[in-house]
């Protein structure tokens, strides 16, 4: 593996922006309808250590950053084999790892624990979005 290929400010930046689209998708846009589905109230929500939810939420979004990052350039091409790395193909290659990924493994898992479709599609598709713009990121900051 090649840790000096991977541009470590864009994968401090595309944690940052996952973590911002988590705050947007689950505050105003899903968030009365992901805390239905996960069967929390207000109270539980408003009891529970926000700073350990938010600290543990931020070192998964800059794990999966690095994961990326290192899927995207950490390893070597083939001679001849090189293929330049755009903000397209991240976003590409984002939206595939979400569609086929993670959406299938959210659902499998949420099927089980007998959750809602609606909020199979909150969850997975937030992961879908947040995947393309890590891989936006990543891409353009090569």
């Amino acid at each position: 593996m090649d840790f000096s290929a991977i541009n470590w400010l864009a994968v401090a930046v595309a944690a940052i922006a996952f973590f911002a689209l988590g705050a947007i998708w689950y505050g105003p846009i899903f968030g009365k309808a992901w805390q239905k589905g996960a069967g929390l109230t207000d109270d539980d929500i408003k009891n529970s250590n926000m700073g350990k939810t938010f600290g543990t939420a931020f070192i998964f979004a800059l794990l999966i950053a690095v994961g990326m990052a290192i899927f995207f350039f950490g390893f070597p091409a083939e001679p001849g084999c090189e293929v330049e790395m755009t903000a397209g193909m991240g976003a590409m290659y984002g939206l595939m790892t979400g569609i086929f990924f993670l959406f299938p493994s959210i659902g499998m898992n949420y099927t089980f624990a007998k959750k809602s479709m609606s909020y199979i599609l909150i969850d997975s598709g937030y992961h879908v979005l947040a995947y393309t713009i890590v891989g936006v990121i990543l891409g353009a900051w090569q």
